[in-house]
């Protein structure tokens, strides 16, 4: 079966009715760090009724201009003269914000969302959860829609995800490609009740791992762009992802895992082009990374 993400028009009437319906409230998650003027544009032009950082442990710190926001939308938002750029905006930037529709009230809704903020890894350790980036968003609900996700098995198990989304009856944000995306809660029928899921979630460590790599093309892409921004100078920038993602997953069926190799082998595959593979000199070495005979750096000093 395959999966569609929501066109334009069943995007704007699904929030319009949304925004209509007097037993729901509206909200957009507002990422500051993401864009410092968006928060303020939606004061300005009305969207926001009032809006409070998600982070608890940076309320009333100057951490907050860079934290996410939750903003309880007016039930105007939509027909705002400033709402249609400000979608054309999220679809060009994703990761700035997303939108919510829920049953809950405003203080409920951020009780539930600012207890997610934070996760324990397997051993312990506390750290920020942000869920609320588009990518890892997608990975952690499993959006089959997505075809942008570098990772598009869901990440929680069924307990957790209606955790996550408990109160939410539909959340939006845009993918990579610029399309709408529409996350809707699920069946849990035969899983642990959200309300009994202990917070902060401790993740296993497979759920760790997906995260991890679910982030590994972006992570490849902000080192290429700090290190070897000649290598992009001659790719639009619509296309840095999805070619950084396909030299990943080139360099793992080479049995590539450290992240310095890969990188290098990304930055190899850049410099050499279709070479990589047709110049038999390269595939024999590259035969012999695979094999486990050599390692990536032996290979590279031998490339001709």
């Amino acid at each position: 079966m395959k999966f569609l993400p929501l066109d334009q028009a069943s995007f704007a009437a699904n929030l319009a009715s949304a925004l209509d319906n007097r037993e729901l409230s509206c909200y957009a998650i507002v990422d500051q760090a993401q864009d410092g003027t968006l928060l303020a544009r939606f004061e300005k032009e009305q969207i926001s009724m009032h809006s409070k950082c998600l982070l608890p442990a940076a309320l009333g710190s100057d951490t907050e201009a860079y934290a996410p926001h939750l903003v309880a939308l007016s039930p105007l938002a939509a027909d705002t003269e400033a709402w249609p750029d400000i979608v054309q905006g999220a679809a060009s930037h994703p990761a700035s914000f997303t939108l919510l529709a829920s049953t809950d009230d405003f203080d409920t809704l951020w009780e539930s969302l600012a207890a997610f903020t934070e996760i324990l890894l397997p051993d312990g350790t506390d750290m920020i959860f942000a869920f609320w980036d588009p990518a890892i968003l997608g990975t952690l609900t499993g959006q089959k829609s997505d075809l942008t996700l570098h990772v598009g098995v869901q990440a929680l198990t069924v307990s957790q995800r209606e955790r996550l989304l408990q109160g939410i009856v539909a959340w939006w944000y845009w993918d990579r490609d610029g399309h709408p995306q529409q996350v809707l809660p699920g069946e849990n029928d035969n899983g642990l009740a959200p309300h009994r899921v202990t917070l902060p979630l401790k993740l296993a460590q497979v759920q760790v791992d997906m995260l991890v790599e679910a982030g590994m093309p972006d992570q490849l892409l902000s080192m290429l762009q700090e290190n070897q921004p000649q290598l992009l100078m001659d790719i639009p920038p619509a296309q840095h992802y999805r070619l950084v993602q396909k030299h990943l997953l080139a360099a793992r069926k080479l049995k590539l895992s450290g992240m310095r190799d890969i990188l290098n082998y990304t930055c190899a595959a850049l410099i050499y082009g279709d070479k990589l593979q047709t110049n038999p000199a390269i595939a024999s070495l590259l035969a012999q990374v695979k094999a486990g005979d050599i390692s990536f750096e032996a290979a590279m000093d031998q490339f001709p």
